[in-house]
């Protein structure tokens, strides 16, 4: 019987907090839809009822210098009443921001496509008041006139659906006369929107206005500039640590916001390029990829990145979006823009729920990404026509505020990288080391042990010789206890030296019957100390050259196009290289030259007609 996995329980605290951040969410949205609702109250400015605007005893000192002409206006479908000199009577009201598609004239249903007028008539200003009409967030082409007069144009405005182009506005100024009053007309070029989605504003305009709007475009495009850097700087330092963290989903997040930051209202505008309008469309296509991002970032944190949890909400927002773009131009377009933008709040629920993440972290990230969702939605509602104000301001820095959180947390996370990866890096030197000197260790008594013993045989036969045979075994092992602690490289020629006194002294006990032949054609590289002698060792151990008539051991060098060539070879008895050997000297050496010069040793033997043992250092590593 197989027992049922237990149920993990997910702390009663962390539903809580879930619980909390959402409601956090909602309220916001709910804030922005009263805050719409009650725009008129809260800043003291009239309420457009039926085509008309009564500014009897309105503030004119009020802080609020732009006054929302969302409401009732008269509307003329298919219609330029100023353009073409229209006047016959209007097709009904209509309000604004408001969509006219399925609205009914003269008894037929409007689609989302075609043009139109929309007219006001504001009662009341106060004689000599500067006033203009504009708004910088159209998606629709279109002209604004008071009392008749040009006061803005808005992209390229035209009946025709392939020449009409939003754009920004330009405004010219109107000064109001004792007794007008200011009738307010739009002529909208052809759009499949369906009508007005921004509300116009009546700006009574004031220099140090224009001056303030000005630096807050331009601080806009300088942020931006500085958050495009700081997303260059995380891209580098992600790269530079690609080959050990795989993850690039923060960066690629960044950059993401960056370029939806790029398409937002200040930073279109700031800059100059012709319409909000036209860039509406990437503003959404990257809105999207930025949530999505976000959310593969977050469950891939949290360790809930699997199949179960991704494709349901993969579906759901891709469902979303369709609606989105099947209701574009309808009232209901804001319906499917909000479900995806509640349904972006389900990664936060693996965030606070999961306990692979630090508490602290936890706070962060939910924070950050709460912003960015307040963000979008607000600017969703906004681009739905559901706002009558202005939130570019509040989008632009939001929005802000996340790029630069998200760039410090990816610079403390890469920190945090390079502080283990440099850790590791130095466990591991520690750990060649201690092999490198585990290596030589076994080398170094092994020669000892032989060298003892030829001194010793060369006693009792002369003591003359015997002192200088201990003499080169003192100078041999001086060296290699100075230089030796298994890492050192030391030159060529030192090395070759080494092999002489070793071969001197297994010489003196053979009588002089061993032969060693030097061909040495290149001195000028380095290699480890001891990492020769072992191979004539062995030659001498094994060879028996000594029984070969004109017998004899090799050591030549040379450098060839792969690099500086060592070689080892004798005339002796050799060995069948099928069956295996339990040299460790030489399999010490082999892993010593790789090790440190990155060699490769060659073994090739045949029984009765040698052994060659090849050498090769790569030049590269001579040089570096």
């Amino acid at each position: 019987m197989i027992a049922n996995k237990p149920k993990t329980r997910i702390p009663t605290k962390s539903l809580i907090l879930f619980i909390a951040v959402v409601a956090v969410y909602c309220i916001s949205i709910g804030a922005i839809f009263l805050f719409n609702a009650f725009y008129n109250e809260i800043y003291g400015t009239p309420h457009v009822k039926r085509g008309t605007a009564d500014y009897t005893d309105t503030d004119w000192n009020n802080r609020l210098t732009a006054h929302s002409l969302a409401g009732e206006w008269e509307f003329f479908y298919n219609r330029w009443i100023i353009t073409d000199g229209d006047d016959g009577e209007n097709d009904g009201f209509i309000s604004i921001p408001e969509r006219w598609t399925g609205k009914t004239v003269n008894g037929k249903k409007l689609s989302r496509f075609g043009y139109a007028s929309y007219r006001l008539t504001a009662k009341n200003i106060t004689a000599g008041q500067l006033i203009t009409c504009f708004t910088d967030n159209s998606v629709v082409s279109m002209r604004m006139f008071i009392n008749g007069k040009l006061c803005a144009v808005s992209g390229v405005v035209s009946k025709d659906a392939t020449k009409a182009a939003s754009g920004r506005s330009k405004k010219l100024d109107y000064i109001v006369t004792d007794g007008d009053d200011v009738t307010v007309v739009i002529e909208t070029g052809y759009t499949s929107s369906g009508g007005l989605t921004c509300s116009p504003y009546l700006d009574f305009t004031m220099t140090s206005s224009a001056y303030w709007t000005f630096l807050e475009r331009f601080a806009a495009v300088c942020v931006f500039g500085f958050a495009v850097g700081a997303f260059l700087m995380t891209m580098i330092m992600t790269l530079a640590f690609r080959r050990y963290d795989k993850d690039i989903t923060l960066p690629v997040l960044i950059g993401m916001l960056c370029l939806h930051f790029f398409f937002s209202k200040d930073i279109t505008v700031g800059i100059g390029l012709y319409g909000y309008g036209a860039v509406w469309i990437p503003a959404l296509i990257t809105g999207i990829l930025t949530v999505a991002v976000f959310a593969l970032h977050i469950l891939k944190l949290s360790g809930s990145l699997n199949k179960r949890n991704l494709l349901p909400l993969a579906a759901v927002l891709a469902l979303s979006v369709i609606a989105y773009g099947v209701l574009y131009g309808t009232q209901y377009t804001v319906i499917p823009a909000l479900i995806y933008l509640l349904t972006s709040l389900y990664p936060l629920y693996h965030l606070i729920v999961s306990p692979k993440i630090n508490n602290k972290f936890k706070i962060v990230y939910t924070l950050i990404y709460l912003l960015t969702i307040s963000a979008l939605s607000i600017e969703v509602i906004d681009g739905a026509g559901a706002c009558s104000f202005g939130t570019e301001y509040f989008f632009a820095v939001t929005l802000t505020v996340v790029i630069f959180a998200q760039c410090v947390a990816s610079f403390l996370r890469l920190y945090n990288f390079s502080r283990k990866l440099t850790r590791m890096n130095e466990l591991e030197h520690e750990v060649e080391q201690a092999k490198l000197r585990a290596l030589t260790a076994q080398i170094k008594p092994h020669f000892v042990f032989n060298s003892l013993n030829a001194i010793q045989a060369q006693y009792h036969k002369n003591l003359d010789d015997g002192d200088s045979a201990l003499q080169n075994f003192a100078a041999h092992l001086r060296s290699t206890i100075v230089a030796g602690n298994g890492e050192n490289l030391i030159p060529f020629d030192k090395e070759v030296q080494n092999v002489l006194n070793y071969f001197d002294l297994e010489n003196l006990r053979a009588d002089g019957a061993l032969t060693l032949l030097l061909d040495l054609n290149e001195r000028s590289f380095s290699l480890p100390e001891l990492s020769l002698q072992p191979f004539v060792e062995n030659a001498v151990k094994y060879a028996d050259t000594q029984s070969v008539k004109d017998g004899y051991i090799k050591l030549a060098s040379d450098r060839t196009e792969n690099g500086m060539v060592v070689t080892i070879a004798d005339n002796g008895k050799g060995f069948d290289t099928e069956k295996p050997r339990n040299g460790v000297g030489i399999k010490n050496c082999c892993e010593r030259l790789k090790r440190l010069l990155d060699a490769d040793v060659q073994i090739e033997s045949q029984p009765n007609k040698g052994t060659t043992v090849t050498v090769i250092i790569p030049i590269k590593e001579k040089e570096n």
